[in-house]
């Protein structure tokens, strides 16, 4: 009978100092991982990124703007003496960040019909952002054509306050606010960016109860998510098993299983309002709106396997009466027999445009100008 305990005991022990010996090599080695996997851990702003000097950087720096949080110049590529047949607006998808002046879309555009774009897109702009940039500065170019790219990151960024808890690692958002729009009953009300100088920015950043600080945690989607992240440490096998089923949502986005588009049941509707004011303004001022639709790589496959997270915007597009151009079915065209569908020609390595990707949308908007009647040749 002891015999028998002793093996029993013994059958019990082996697994349980095999287990606290993984447990102890996982704790020691996880750590190694954090900066590999930064992005799904619990960020919060450094110190040394708040001081006074770093806030006047910000405010005087070229690319700071109080209504819209950030801008570029104006228009990357206008020039007073030329003739422009529109003028668009958009994230970096329609600025062309990755490629040079001559290989954006609006370019090649230009090189194929003759007619020439103003090019007034800026690098991680939201939906809200490319529409307010419109409504700004729209009048100061008159064109025939209103156009605004649609790219989907622009759906999710309209979900963001401060925007350091939407772009990971990259402490130059750190004093970025921008324009958010907010449902209170029955419309849409716009929260501009709280600060126009470093002062201001000062007292924001010197006080956790500051009323900015609760907008924040009321109203940013990526804030609450993030404040839902795991802080990298002890126990970091939890942690790990944490970041692992974020790292299977992705997955699942990736492959056409879940929205990546639309995070949000009101994300949609937000998209449609921004839309439809953009349309509304563009008729005002009297040019026709048009929507461009853009896709990375890894959208357009997604799209290739019959999956359409967007479906639900163009069937709005189509009842409202609002030209749109879907780049996506022009591009996968020309790989109707790349059953992968690769797309290596199609973006650069940072997700963006490669120049071949850029022509490809000059290509699809110049036969979708002319389909709607657009280009008078």
């Amino acid at each position: 009978m002891a015999d028998r305990a002793s093996s029993v005991a013994k059958w019990l022990f082996v697994p349980l100092v095999w287990s606290v010996a993984i447990a102890s090599i996982l704790e020691l080695t996880l750590p190694l991982l954090n900066r590999k996997f930064a992005v799904y851990f619990k960020r919060s702003i450094a110190p040394s990124a708040m001081n006074a000097e770093k806030a006047e950087r910000f405010a005087h720096s070229r690319t700071f703007d109080p209504d819209l949080g950030w801008n570029d110049v104006v228009a990357r590529n206008y020039v007073a003496t030329k003739s422009y047949l529109a003028q668009a607006y958009g994230d970096s998808f329609v600025r062309g960040d990755g490629v040079g002046d001559e290989d954006s879309w609006e370019a090649h555009f230009e090189r194929i019909t003759g007619d020439s774009i103003v090019n007034l897109g800026v690098g991680g702009y939201g939906l809200d952002q490319a529409v307010l940039k419109f409504e700004k500065y729209g009048r100061r170019y008159p064109t025939p054509i209103a156009v605004l790219g649609l790219y989907p990151e622009m759906y999710r960024r309209d979900l963001s306050y401060h925007s350091f808890y939407y772009f990971p690692n990259n402490e130059a958002f750190a004093f970025a606010f921008k324009p958010l729009f907010v449902r209170t009953n029955e419309h849409f009300e716009l929260i501009r960016p709280p600060c126009k100088d470093a002062a201001c920015l000062m007292k924001v950043f010197s006080s956790s109860n500051h009323d900015v600080w609760r907008r924040v945690a009321k109203y940013d989607y990526w804030y609450r998510v993030n404040e839902q992240k795991p802080e990298p440490g002890f126990p970091n096998t939890i942690k790990y098993a944490q970041v692992l089923r974020e790292l299977a949502r992705e997955r699942r986005e990736h492959h056409g299983q879940e929205n990546y588009f639309f995070v949000t049941a009101g994300a949609l509707e937000l998209s449609q309002y921004l839309i439809q004011r953009f349309a509304d303004d563009s008729r005002q001022m009297g040019m026709m709106p048009v929507c461009v639709l853009l896709y990375s790589a890894d959208d357009l496959r997604v799209i290739k396997s019959g999956v359409r997270f967007d479906a639900a915007l163009l069937k709005f597009l189509a009842a409202k009466g609002i030209p749109y151009i879907d780049t996506a079915q022009y591009i996968l065209v020309q790989y109707r027999d790349n059953d992968r569908f690769e797309g290596l020609s199609v973006s650069r390595s940072d997700r963006h445009l490669s120049c071949r990707g850029n022509f490809m949308v000059a290509e699809a908007l110049a036969r979708g100008l002319g389909s709607l009647a657009l280009l008078d040749h």
